[in-house]
């Protein structure tokens, strides 16, 4: 086997492969999307579905047979067969499987492939104990059931035709089960080789195949002419998300506390004793925030009329507009929600164009609460952003459910929803998922939380936003 430097590491002290700014996942992240038939599923290990969670782990496995085709391997995978049970039905299913775990055809790709040779080589454990299933389907039904049964004068006589009627149905049961498999077997090695990346993309091009276009509703359709009177709570925390931010987009210096190292910072001191050592500060020359824009989104599905959901995002959105209206100019904020029964429907509560916020946001209430096409409408305010702007853009979805609406998620529609959130990120969007009691968040965008106390969701969004604006935009 040919020997690498990388091969022995499994991490560096800053932690660059799993950090967000560069690294590994960065780099499975920003590659396009990797389309691989639906009939395939990649059933991942536990310690990579761990380390990266579903989504970004099924993309480092498409990655790594994308190049394997590249390179005229993947055929070259072993295939077996075997029976699945469905854990919640218990019902089996017959599949085939295509095995990773080849020495030879992994030395051949980081041999040829260097630029991909650190990626493959840190996550092979991973590669090698993951593997592809996919279904047997029969297409004959079985034929010859259980015999007739003999009349009592003559059981003796046919129980021997009998035992070779089943012997000779069962012997062409097998038969046919095997054709089908090799069949499967056959039919799988195709579709693996018909795995390549997405498509350059253009801004008319659609990645939905759902067929209603989202509908961008009136800002104020029941003619609100009051302002909404923002309470003591809602201020509150958004001057401590201000704080928390310590943005600053131009200065010429700035002060960077709780370093181990530096001055020492005497508002520190009292936190010796708990055992801390980051009681230094240094004076950092030419520090700035690099430009950038926020967009928030929020589910106005039917859903979040449940456990007070709704009233708790709205005070979310209040906080979030108020922090951001004096952090970010006046052009780079959006603010929407959306819902829709056969047609998506978006509603723009702050746009550049429209800035009053505190006048449309007492039709928060009052929106007919339905499905959330998440795709098309994420799809549909990328681009409106994108006619306006070419700013890196912040953006938050609020969510606490899956894609679901009328003729509106199947698994094609999450795949298509994965493909959108894949073009928003090459785009420079940096996605911020937040689901409100809701898991599947962690799947989809680069940085995400998992909200299960309502109570504390302006406080966990707060401390994810501010992540983000520390390791993307500093």
């Amino acid at each position: 086997m040919i020997g690498y430097a990388w091969d022995k590491i499994k991490g560096t002290m800053s932690g660059w492969e799993r950090s967000h700014f560069g690294g590994f996942h960065r780099m499975i992240t920003d590659y396009p999307y990797i389309k691989l038939d639906y009939e395939i599923k990649i059933e991942l290990d536990d310690t990579l579905l761990k380390s990266l969670q579903w989504y970004t782990g099924e993309k480092l496995i498409k990655l790594y047979l994308l190049k394997a085709n590249t390179l005229g391997l993947i055929t070259k995978f072993h295939q077996s067969e075997d029976v699945v049970v469905n854990k919640w039905t218990k019902s089996e299913t017959k599949v085939i499987i295509t095995h990773l775990d080849n020495e030879d055809i992994f030395n051949d790709i980081i041999t040829q492939l260097p630029e991909f040779a650190p990626l493959f080589v840190h996550y092979k454990q991973g590669i090698f104990k993951s593997f592809l299933t996919k279904e047997v389907k029969d297409d004959k039904q079985d034929e010859g059931g259980d015999s007739s049964n003999p009349s009592e004068d003559k059981q003796d006589d046919s129980q021997s035709d009998s035992q070779d009627g089943d012997q000779d149905v069962s012997s062409e049961k097998k038969e046919s089960q095997t054709v089908t498999a090799q069949a499967a077997k056959k039919e799988m090695k195709e579709q693996l080789t018909s795995i390549k990346e997405q498509a350059p993309w253009s801004s008319k091009d659609s990645l939905s195949s759902f067929n209603e276009t989202p509908k961008f509703m009136s800002p104020n359709p029941h003619g609100y002419t009051n302002d909404y009177k923002f309470t003591s709570q809602e201020i509150t925390d958004a001057e401590n998300l201000v704080k928390m931010l310590d943005i600053s987009f131009d200065p010429k210096e700035d002060v960077v506390k709780s370093l181990r190292a530096g001055k020492l910072d005497v508002c520190k001191i009292a936190e010796v004793p708990a055992g801390s050592t980051s009681i230094y500060k240094q004076t950092v020359e030419d520090q700035d925030t690099k430009p950038f824009g926020v967009c928030i989104l929020a589910d106005l599905s039917g859903s979040m009329t449940c456990n007070n959901r709704l009233d708790k995002q709205r005070h979310l959105l209040n906080v979030l507009y108020l922090a951001m209206s004096q952090t970010v100019a006046a052009d780079k904020l959006w603010i929407y929600g959306h819902s829709g029964c056969t047609q998506p429907e978006i509603y723009p509560f702050y746009t550049p164009y429209d800035v009053e916020y505190a006048k449309y946001i007492n039709g928060y209430g009052r929106i007919d609460y339905a499905q959330n096409y998440d795709g098309p409408v994420i799809e549909a305010i990328h681009k409106k952003i994108r006619e306006v702007s070419d700013d890196r853009i912040i953006f938050i979805c609020l969510s606490d459910g899956s894609p679901s609406g009328d003729c509106y998620g199947s698994d094609e529609d999450v795949e298509d929803m994965k493909k959108i959130l894949e073009r928003a990120r090459r785009d420079e969007f940096i996605t911020v998922g937040i689901g409100i009691e809701y898991i599947a968040v962690d799947g989809l965008y680069t940085y995400h939380k998992v909200v299960d106390d309502l109570s504390t969701l302006v406080k966990d969004v707060s401390h994810i936003v501010n992540k983000v604006v520390m390791t993307e935009f500093k």
